[in-house]
């Protein structure tokens, strides 16, 4: 088996971090926050989570949608909503950077390397990178790419031409719900996805949490506070070929997908797996967050293989979505909360068909 990420991932983080840094934990079960922040954001606001409820209610939908469509085109290991090669993507995302300072863990965060990793993001999603190949034969059938690409905004909010890519002085905190950052510079969440670039997202001093980002929520998008914020270390070529998937696997979240380990492994919960864990049945239970092949093993309490090459897992080898991660996706981009930002107005209005 193919093995992009040659070293573990602590490997990788002690040689993304300078001396300056090397007293901080160099790896935490949690350098992605989405599932803490996500359920603290539903207890403090229980609206937004009867509208998740709502929406994931429609997931039945999508996936009867996909039955039939099936039923009538061949995909070669893709779903109809994907190809991988199509001319014209099905979903457009107009897409703005906010840069906090250019220089994070002593990588230079600039156009070239925002570029390359949007370039490789939509690259996982479609499943066009190599390793999409190399995933264990146990999910061949069902593993999975989404048509979707996300484009630089050429268009900023008052019409006038932009790269997309916005900088700022140094900050840090965006990684917050009520960021100060977020509330000043967002651009309107209906139209652009934002994502925000800084060092330290928690404004704790600690510079090597790597992303988080919030499932679909109207309150948020209302209030301009729908993102994701990632750190400029790890983007793209800052990273190695691996760790940069984390991107990825943050986008996952912002179309309302949850960590495959979510709520562990539990006999009996194979029973009821559209609703616990990460409410997806395609996706085996994990034991817990650190589980790949060099971790001791990917079976998991009930003697199955772990889909540990997931995006949105914490993986030695990110390769793939799934096809009930796939459905979850496009009910999320048919929200309320996502649905205009590929409207083809509002493609012609940022830039993005470009």
């Amino acid at each position: 088996m193919m093995n992009k990420f040659n070293t573990s991932i602590l490997a990788a983080l002690v040689a993304a971090s300078s001396a300056a840094y090397a007293k901080q934990a160099e790896f935490a079960p949690h350098h992605c926050q989405a599932t803490e922040s996500n359920a603290q954001y539903y207890r403090n606001f229980p609206a937004a989570l009867t509208e998740a409820q709502a929406r994931h209610a429609r997931i039945a939908e999508v996936k009867a949608a996909r039955a039939k469509q099936g039923a009538a085109v061949e995909t070669n290991d893709a779903s109809p909503y994907v190809t991988g090669v199509a001319g014209t993507p099905t979903y457009i995302i107009p897409v703005v950077f906010h840069v906090y300072g250019t220089m994070q863990n002593g990588h230079l965060v600039n156009d070239a390397v925002i570029m390359d990793a949007l370039s490789k993001t939509n690259a996982d999603f479609k499943g066009q990178t190599a390793d999409f190949a190399d995933v264990d034969s146990e999910f061949a059938a069902v593993k999975d790419t989404l048509d979707i690409e996300f484009h630089l905004a050429s268009l900023d909010p008052d019409g006038n031409p932009t790269t997309g890519i916005i900088y700022h002085p140094e900050s840090s905190g965006a990684g917050n719900y009520s960021s100060s950052d977020v509330k000043r510079d967002h651009w309107d969440n209906y139209k652009y996805m934002n994502v925000y670039i800084q060092n330290d997202l928690y404004a704790d001093g600690v510079t090597n949490n790597s992303g988080v980002a919030w499932y679909p929520d109207t309150a948020m998008s209302d209030e301009g506070l729908a993102r994701v914020t990632y750190n400029g270390a790890y983007l793209g070529s800052n990273t190695d070929e691996n760790f940069r998937s984390v991107l990825t696997h943050e986008f996952g979240h912002f179309l309302d997908l949850i960590h495959t380990f979510e709520g562990g492994c539990k006999r009996g919960a194979n029973r009821r797996c559209s609703t616990t864990g990460d409410d997806i049945c395609d996706t085996p239970q994990q034991n817990g967050w650190q589980m790949n092949p060099g971790d001791g093993g990917v079976l998991n309490c009930l003697g199955e293989t772990i889909n540990w090459q997931n995006f949105m897992a914490y993986s030695d080898q990110y390769a793939n979505y799934t096809q009930d991660q796939v459905d979850r996706m496009v009910n999320g981009l048919s929200s309320a909360a996502r649905n205009t930002l590929w409207s083809p107005a509002n493609l012609a209005a940022t830039g993005a068909d470009n």
